[in-house]
Order: C-alpha cells, then sequence, then structure tokens
C-alpha cells in the first residue's frame, strides 16, 4: 500500500483551498487524472465540492496540517456476486464520488463530520468499540471457530445502533485491530464533504466510506497498513465491511481502490492472490446511471435479502464439496462402475434425487482428477478454472439437490437448525430454504459472461490499434451490439436466477429498451432497488437521458407502489423508531429526488479510484 502514499504531504485547508481556487492550474489534473472529463462547467463543481470540504474542515478542527482524499462509487455494470464465491468480478468507478479532508490525532480517538446534515457528527471510541465486539460471549458457539467471519456474524455492530453511517467508518480500524490486538492505535479528524455518488443506490457508497476509512486510518498508523500488499488490503477491506452485518465479499473495495481511469476492472478472486486486471471499454458507447429511486435500505429488509442468497451460495458450496468427497471416496472403493454410478452414489448417501445420468463425469476420470484440483467455491464454475469442458461444468452442477430446507442442511452440515439459521441467515418463510443448484447455474454463467466481455473488449481494442477496424466501422458497431447482448442476458439471470430484481428496477429498463440509441441495461450492485446501468450508442446518450426523463422520472404513478409501501410503513410500525424514521427519511429523499430530475440520470465516465488529492 506504500505507494498510494508517495509523494503526499499535509497542508493546512487554507492552502489547499488556495490552491485549488486557481482553477486553471489544476484543471488538466482533475480532468486527465481523476475525471476523464474535460468539460470546464462540470470541472468547476467537482472542484468546488473539494473547496467546500476544506472549508468545513477547518471550520470543524482548525486551520491543522490536512490531507484531502476522494473515493468514487463502484460500478457493477458488468457482472455481480462473483467475488462472494472465488469468482472473477468485472466493475468499473463512476466519476460519483465523496471527498474527505482527515487530520491525524494522538489518541484513539476518530471524530466524523459529514457536511451532509442527514448524517450526524459522531466521536468514535476505538478501544472500546473493539473491547465490544472482542468481549462478548462465545460460551453458546463455542462449537464455531472464534474467528472475524463468526464473530460479525454472531454480533454484528456490536454494542452499537444498526444503521449508523459511522459503523462503516469504524470497520476497517476493527479489522485491523483484529489481526493486531496489542498495536496502539491512533485515530483521526474527518470531515466528509458534498457527495455526488448516489446514495442507497446500488453504487456502494458504503464501500467507499470504508475505502476513505481505511486510507485514513494508514496516515495515522502507516505501519499497520503501508506494509500491505495492495492485493491483502482488498481482502481485508471486504471482511471490515461484514461488522455492519453484511456478509458480501470484497469486489466492491478492490474496484474502488484498484481501478484506473478509462478501464473495466476485472478482478479475479479465484486466483490463490486476488489480482486484477484492467480492461479498455468499448468507444462509442456511454453508460447512463439512472436511479430507479427504490431505496435499499441494507439495515432493515436490504440485509436479511442480500445474506440470504450469500447463505443459498455458502450451503451449495458446502454440499458440492460433500458430494466431491463421496465421488472421491467411490472411486476409491471401485464403486465407479456403469451408468448413473455418481447418482446412485449420491443418492444413496444424501437423498438428493433428480441428477441423472452424467456421461462426461462418469467416463472421463481425468475431468474429475481436475474438479478435485481445482475446485474451491462456486466461482470456480468455470472451464478455464476447473479445466474440464463446459458441459462437463454442467453436469457437475447437476449433481447438487435443486433446492435444500434448513433441517436438510442441518443433517447434511452435522450441527444445529438455529445454528443454519444464524450461520446461513433464517428462510423468511417456514417452506423456504436454500436454492443451490440454480445458485450454482447462476455462477456458471457470469462466469462465461465475464470471459466474453473480456474477449470482446481485449479483441476490438486490439483490433483499432493495428488499423485493421477503425471505431465507425461497422464491425466495430457488431462489438458494441454483442456486448449490449450480453448484458440483457446477465440481467436476465439476475432477475430469473438469482432473483435480486423488482417490479421498479423492471419498470425503469423496459422504458430505456424502447429509448434511442439502447445497447443493454442491467440492475447494479445488491439489487431490489438502486440505480440500474443503461448502455446506449454515445451519439444518443443525450436523447436517451430526456426519453428517462419524460417516461419514467416525470411520471408520478412510476412511483406509487413505493409511496405506499413508506406510507404503510408509518401506518403499521409505529412502534418501531427505526423502521418510522427510515421511512420518513425515503420519502423525503423521494420528493427531493423528483424535484431534481436532471441528478437522478447522468452519463458517467469512468473516474480513476481512490486516492489522495495531490494539487
Amino acid at each position: 500500500m506504500k505507494n498510494y502514499y508517495e509523494n503526499v504531504v499535509s497542508q493546512t485547508p487554507d492552502e489547499l483551498i488556495a490552491k485549488l481556487s486557481d482553477k486553471e492550474k489544476v484543471y488538466d489534473y482533475f480532468a486527465n487524472e481523476i475525471y476523464s472529463n474535460s468539460d470546464r462547467a462540470y470541472l468547476d463543481k467537482q472542484i468546488d465540492r473539494m473547496i467546500k470540504t476544506c472549508k468545513a474542515h477547518k471550520e470543524n478542527f482548525g486551520n491543522v496540517p490536512t490531507y484531502l482524499l476522494r473515493a468514487p462509487g463502484r460500478l457493477n455494470a458488468f457482472l455481480e456476486y462473483l467475488d462472494m464465491c472465488a469468482g472473477d468480478h468485472m466493475s468499473t468507478t463512476i466519476d460519483g464520488d465523496i471527498p474527505l479532508c482527515v487530520s491525524i490525532r494522538e489518541d484513539d480517538v476518530i471524530s466524523c463530520k459529514n457536511v451532509n446534515p442527514i448524517f450526524d457528527d459522531e466521536d468514535l471510541d476505538l478501544n472500546k468499540a473493539f473491547e465490544d465486539i472482542k468481549n462478548q460471549s462465545w460460551d453458546k458457539y463455542k462449537l464455531l471457530p472464534d474467528n472475524w467471519d463468526n464473530r460479525t456474524k454472531m454480533y454484528p455492530y456490536a454494542g452499537r445502533e444498526k444503521g449508523k453511517w459511522t459503523n462503516y467508518v469504524l470497520c476497517p480500524y476493527l479489522r485491523i485491530l483484529w489481526s493486531n490486538p496489542k498495536i496502539k492505535i491512533k485515530g483521526v479528524n474527518m470531515t466528509f464533504g458534498p457527495a455526488n455518488a448516489p446514495f442507497r443506490a446500488g453504487t456502494s457508497s458504503s464501500s467507499i466510506l470504508v475505502v476513505l476509512s481505511f486510507l485514513a486510518c494508514g496516515l495515522a498508523n502507516p505501519q499497520l497498513v503501508k506494509s500491505l500488499s495492495v492485493d491483502r488490503a482488498c481482502t481485508l477491506l471486504g471482511e471490515a465491511e461484514w461488522y455492519v452485518g453484511t456478509h458480501g465479499g470484497a469486489n466492491d473495495q478492490t474496484t474502488i481502490l484498484r481501478n484506473k481511469i478509462n478501464s473495466v476492472s476485472y478482478n479475479r478472486h479465484s486466483h490463490p492472490n486476488l489480482t486484477a486486471t484492467n480492461l479498455p471499454f468499448l468507444k462509442g458507447v456511454r453508460i447512463i446511471l439512472a436511479n430507479s429511486l427504490w431505496e435499499v435500505n441494507k439495515s432493515l429488509g436490504g440485509n436479511q435479502s442480500f445474506n440470504m442468497r450469500k447463505g443459498w451460495l455458502e450451503i451449495g458450496d458446502e454440499v458440492m464439496k460433500k458430494n466431491l468427497e463421496a465421488i472421491k471416496d467411490a472411486i476409491m472403493k471401485g464403486a465407479n462402475k456403469g451408468e448413473g454410478w455418481i447418482e446412485k452414489i449420491i443418492t444413496t448417501k444424501f437423498g438428493y434425487n433428480h441428477i441423472g445420468t452424467l456421461p462426461l463425469l462418469e467416463n472421463h476420470p481425468e475431468y474429475l482428477e481436475n474438479i478435485f484440483k481445482n475446485y474451491k467455491k462456486f466461482g470456480s464454475l468455470d472451464s478455464t478454472v476447473l479445466k474440464v469442458p463446459e458441459e462437463a461444468v454442467d453436469e457437475l452442477i447437476r449433481t447438487l439437490p435443486i433446492k435444500i430446507n434448513v433441517k436438510e442442511a442441518a443433517n447434511l452440515l452435522g450441527i444445529e437448525p438455529t445454528a443454519v439459521e444464524q450461520i446461513y441467515t433464517k428462510p423468511k418463510r417456514k417452506i423456504g430454504g436454500y436454492h443451490v443448484r440454480t445458485t450454482a447455474r447462476f455462477f456458471h454463467k457470469e462466469n462465461l459472461f465475464g470471459r466474453e466481455m473480456e474477449r470482446i473488449m481485449i479483441e476490438a481494442d486490439q483490433k483499432l490499434k493495428d488499423g485493421i477496424i477503425t471505431k465507425d466501422s461497422p464491425e466495430y458497431d457488431n462489438y458494441r451490439t454483442l456486448f449490449g447482448k450480453i448484458i440483457e442476458d446477465v440481467q436476465h439471470v439476475l432477475c430469473y436466477d438469482f432473483r435480486i430484481s423488482n417490479a421498479q428496477l423492471d419498470k425503469l429498463l423496459s422504458i430505456a429498451r424502447r429509448g434511442p440509441g439502447y445497447l443493454g441495461g442491467k440492475l447494479t450492485g445488491a439489487g431490489k432497488g438502486g440505480c440500474v446501468a443503461i448502455f446506449v450508442r454515445e451519439e444518443f446518450a443525450e436523447d436517451m437521458c430526456k426519453h428517462l426523463d419524460k417516461y419514467y422520472y416525470n411520471n408520478m404513478a412510476t412511483f406509487e407502489e413505493y409511496r405506499l409501501i413508506l406510507e404503510d410503513a408509518l401506518k403499521y410500525f409505529v412502534e418501531d423508531k427505526y423502521e418510522t424514521e427510515s421511512a420518513k427519511e425515503r420519502l423525503r429523499n423521494l420528493d427531493y429526488a423528483l424535484s431534481h430530475v436532471d441528478e437522478q440520470r447522468r452519463i458517467i465516465t469512468f473516474s480513476h479510484g481512490a486516492g489522495f488529492i495531490n494539487v
């Protein structure tokens, strides 16, 4: 991580403001190294946000030595969820970001200020917060390893109120302390400036806070952060965010920290050590980030839905490993004979059905050997990882049950049903369960989509460089069309295989499909609300925005269902202060958004990842 801190020096807020105010000297820096946008009016707005952040920091903490940082939102415009199961994930960073001013303290307190009035200021006692999670009783969980993963599952945000925005600021410090419990850690003074990354909208504004807080930690505690490899830091940041109760992967943090300007980051979670490849995006294609205005509150139902899907893949992975153990054992005992021998072994041992014959796996022991060697998690369900044909991957998926309920999972894993519900998330319905085969098939498809997207971007870019085609040629446009179709295919599996779309997102995409220059579109992030990414031919981007304004944002009937849901929450959850306050806030946010339509959809550029502003 030391490269992130090279040539970074503190300046007073007054010094930073003076340099930022001389805009002619900093235009090129922000245009070419940060935002990939040379429009002066646009750059004025971004620089003014930085100046406002410095002014607020001076007001909060005085004209003291200060560092200025920024971190962009992550856009899952391409793939989803593969990072949670050791699969290769593709995303990028948008030009919407959050600026931050930081000053170092000598004690263990983080003093958090935010110019946005909906976020309360708070002073965080680091050692107290660490003691709160470290000292929770582990007696009733003694059969589970006492590690950060299980601690944050059993005691998320321990001793703190759920839903606090400062939990995201706190979590990287606590994750570092978990690995270094005897180290004396220093805090910082932090002022978060005006954000233009969408909030609760699928661009991971939460992970922006985690990354910024981590970089700030490195200023005050260089011995704990700068010695980390970038790969290790990205993995650690994914784990840090578990503290808030959402057990995701490390993709958001990796992309936010590592992406390059005008690039798409293909994060290789399938590798022994997390690596990232920056891919050149297609020319002549723009992405419109459009907010559905249906907010996903992770602290309420959003977490349950997100963690339930992770439960599907985690239990599915456990089942897959037990299947492979049973198959390996059968081979060692010479029971791998006759048509349907794999089905017989698995059905007899576990009771699954609907498997059928698997001719490739049954008759090619070399395929099974490669699978035994290379399978790690569901993200491995890819021919390039397992080193078998795609048809063999499909057969492997068919060894899984279609669905497994809590009781069946408990019997299989040898733990109590209540432990299954705690570790893998309790289904909402009594008849609910973990949809493991469909989940495995989802990740297999995602891997196929990702490899094809990578091929298209590299091939198109190489042909341009070699002069074989031009960006205005029909052949190059075929790449755009094909890419758009893949994006549509991704949305289809997200909607029908992994069930993370909703009627509001579907409505927005349906309207976009009838718009000018449309190539493809999909939801972003965890789904169930938030933003969609609309791929459009460059020359039609402005017209698409006008189309969305007319048929979506200025049509009040579009938001009738969402408004009714929030109003019902006010009626029926009067005793739940958190639920009612959240509903009131989201109603205010909806009303504000509908009175500021221009802010709800915009043509984005792919900005540089997180780092310090050096002016």
